[in-house]
């Protein structure tokens, strides 16, 4: 994980010191966006909000618009003051499904809410682009920065830019954030 700026940096640091007074913050920015934008959705990252579910009596529907989830892996109930979650505790996938909205829903026949216990859902999320230097990039950075100083390189005719595609390439295969098999999507 890296920050906006240390990415900045970094592509600033590949590209080399004389191309790169050539290059604006703007062009900067932007191929560190269009990095981010080409694996989107090949790089979800691993996520697990502090945000809980709190459960409602007789409830079985719970909507998911504020958890940033593209993916959900598990779900875990967890216990009363002090609130944990224990592996025990899993809600098994068969018990419960997304449907759009987003919405949890849970089957009736599987599951009883219990008022006033949580729930919480670890999955996987997108990467949004990148505005402030202090946004934190959660894909992998090595292929942003590689992919970033080759667009670069390449609007100013460089020689290098095929080397830094080709490790960017290299860092994609290499990416380790593919969705679990048995991953639930979430559609928005």
């Amino acid at each position: 994980m890296q920050t906006f700026g240390t990415i900045k940096r970094r592509v600033m640091a590949k590209v080399g010191k004389t191309l790169a007074v050539q290059i604006t913050d703007e062009e900067l920015e932007q191929a560190i966006n269009d990095a981010i934008d080409d694996v989107r959705t090949e790089m979800p990252y691993h996520s697990a909000p502090n945000t809980a579910i709190t459960l409602v009596a007789l409830q079985y529907e719970y909507s998911l618009a504020a958890v940033p989830f593209a993916y959900i892996n598990l779900i875990t109930l967890g216990t009363t003051a002090p609130i944990l979650y224990p592996p025990s505790n899993i809600v098994p996938g068969w018990w419960w499904w997304v449907i759009a909205g987003p919405t949890l829903v849970f089957d009736e026949s599987c599951f009883t809410p219990i008022a006033g216990r949580t729930l919480r859902i670890e999955g996987q999320s997108f990467q949004a682009a990148l505005v402030s230097d202090t946004d934190v990039c959660y894909i992998s950075d090595s292929f942003i920065v590689a992919r970033a100083a080759g667009t670069l390189l390449g609007g100013l005719g460089s020689p290098r830019e095929a080397t830094m595609m080709r490790l960017a390439e290299d860092a994609r295969q290499r990416s380790p954030f593919l969705p679990t098999p048995d991953a639930c999507r979430v559609r928005r």
